[in-house]
């Protein structure tokens, strides 16, 4: 049973049904969340209303089409190489074991981009933040390099045969000790801080 307040547009009105009595005294609609439901029309379909389910057959029968079911001619595959360590010092990246294999087209290092200026790109933050670091690590597992093959399986073999030497340094993993700048991560910076931002809110005088 439904009811149709004038005072209500009537389309929107009709998108109410109401699964129990008008109660008595009442000019208008009075109803809660469990008397309530929300449908859309059934030209426009969506809430309320059955969908029938377009792509059960082809996934079904093993006809799915995902990203690396994707084939183009040329393609190519990248892998990384990551950091072990949390904080550290490149000494030297050794690729030529992984350039030997059959398949690696390529291992790109922070320097071969920074020789293009592509070793550094700006974040949503006003910030810079390293594509590839050409100098040291400053997060455990971040990138050091990329293995570029003609098949993912490779490019993933190729990864373990690229040897970096590394120079520990402490980390930082306290944002009460990264505050009193003992040790520096973002030595890039001018200022020799850990505190890129600041901001500020509130009344400090009155808190």
């Amino acid at each position: 049973m439904s009811y149709h307040d004038p005072q209500k547009p009537k389309q929107l009105d009709d998108r109410f049904e109401h699964h129990s009595p008008k109660p008595e005294g009442t000019s208008e609609v009075v109803a809660t969340t469990e008397e309530v439901r929300i449908t859309t029309p059934p030209e426009v379909c969506g809430m309320g209303h059955r969908m029938k389910r377009k792509e059960d057959s082809r996934f079904l029968q093993g006809r799915g089409n995902y990203v690396d079911d994707i084939k183009l001619p040329g393609m190519l595959y990248m892998d990384i190489v990551r950091s072990p360590y949390a904080h550290a010092r490149i000494v030297n990246i050794d690729a030529s074991a992984a350039l030997e294999m059959e398949g690696v087209l390529a291992v790109i290092t922070g320097k071969d981009l920074e020789a293009h200026g592509l070793h550094w790109m700006p974040t949503l933050m006003s910030d810079t933040q390293m594509v590839l670091p050409t100098d040291k690590v400053v997060y455990y597992a971040q990138e050091v390099c990329a293995v570029i093959a003609t098949d993912r399986y490779i490019a993933a073999d190729a990864v373990e045969n690229v040897y970096v030497e590394y120079e520990p340094l402490d980390p930082v993993v306290d944002p009460f000790e990264a505050m009193t700048d003992a040790t520096i991560v973002r030595d890039d910076k001018e200022q020799k801080t850990n505190r890129i931002w600041h901001w500020e809110a509130g009344d400090k005088a009155a808190t």
